[in-house]
């Protein structure tokens, strides 16, 4: 199938944060001004049976560093907030034709609700098995993530290798989110290694608040298990495609969805490499939705000749969708 781009569609992708853009009363702007957003909330309260409006806009920063509060809050808030600009778009009979759905970790089960590939109450129900997963697996063995900035991800590879001393005492790269920004996973010991060596070679080192280990071979037996899970669920065709974290290739089927899902907890995130593949589909827009403008800021320093908003950075305005391009002329 041709991976040319879409004439049909806008040039415009929306794109969903993952675990770490968390922050203590995110959503809460939203939830106050849409119907929408409101009803996303007490939907996911009742799946959950947790008060997940509570958990974004009362819970402090270590409640939110908490895998199985953090990973049903972000995908909350994150389809709250899609669901609020849907609302506000119907409202001033405005249509908007994403091109592409991308997201960073996490946020592709973000990304597979908005493209229609899976309802809101199935992704609740594996994220919540994948955040139970990871964090037995946390409780087990003590991990963590740190960012690594003004390294190349070859020499943070090389990095990793030698601070690995064995099997259960590794670290690997996880995301590799700029040319010079990489993220690192592993055993608490090995990642200090690494961190340690990293700030030798003068980098800038930053611990990250999350109690995982995601995107690397420390996970391959949670990585079966939610294999098994994901079999399970119902998955469609999305209505545009999504793009791989793995691979950076278009998913256009659901066996596509399905088998990305099932290899995510153990591969790494090729983050900049999706945002190429993005805008070399024609995409000159990025909405990030969800809490936060992390992915905005990234894509604005991968590339200088695209628009990276965040529907999250308004104040003055709840549902900013003045934040999208103006609607093309017919």
């Amino acid at each position: 199938m041709s991976d040319a781009p879409d004439d049909s569609t806008d040039p415009l992708a929306l794109i969903f944060p993952g675990q770490g853009s968390q922050t203590p009363g995110m959503g809460k702007l939203v939830y106050a001004h849409s119907e929408a957003a409101r009803r996303t909330f007490e939907e996911a309260s009742d799946l959950t049976n947790m008060d997940i409006a509570a958990v974004c806009f009362e819970g402090d920063v270590d409640d939110l560093s908490e895998t199985t509060y953090t990973q049903p809050a972000v995908l909350t808030t994150s389809i709250a907030i899609v669901n609020a600009m849907r609302e506000k778009l119907s409202d001033v009979g405005r249509l908007v034709r994403p091109r592409l759905f991308g997201g960073h970790s996490l946020g592709l089960f973000s990304a597979a609700v908005a493209s229609e590939a899976l309802t809101f109450r199935d992704a609740l129900f594996v994220v919540l098995e994948r955040s139970r997963l990871m964090s037995s697996f946390n409780q087990e063995r003590p991990v963590g993530m740190a960012s690594i900035i003004g390294l190349d991800s070859e020499t943070v590879r090389e990095i990793c290798e030698e601070a690995t001393l064995s099997p259960l005492d590794r670290v690997d790269v996880a995301n590799h989110n700029l040319d010079t920004q990489t993220v690192i996973s592993g055993d608490v010991t090995a990642l200090e290694r690494a961190m340690e060596r990293s700030r030798a070679l003068q980098a800038k080192v930053i611990r990250l608040k999350v109690r995982v280990s995601s995107h690397t071979p420390l996970h391959h037996e949670q990585a079966e298990h939610f294999a098994q899970i994901i079999r399970e669920v119902p998955i469609a065709d999305p209505k545009r495609p999504i793009v791989s974290n793995r691979t950076s290739e278009l998913l256009r089927t659901a066996a596509e969805v399905r088998q990305e899902f099932e290899e995510q907890l153990r591969s790494p995130v090729f983050w900049s490499e999706n945002v190429r593949q993005m805008t070399a589909q024609g995409v000159d827009t990025f909405v990030e939705v969800g809490p936060g403008h992390v992915l905005a800021r990234m894509i604005k320093r991968i590339s200088d000749r695209v628009t990276a908003v965040s529907l999250d950075d308004a104040v003055a305005e709840p549902i900013p969708i003045s934040a999208l391009p103006p609607e093309p002329a017919h």
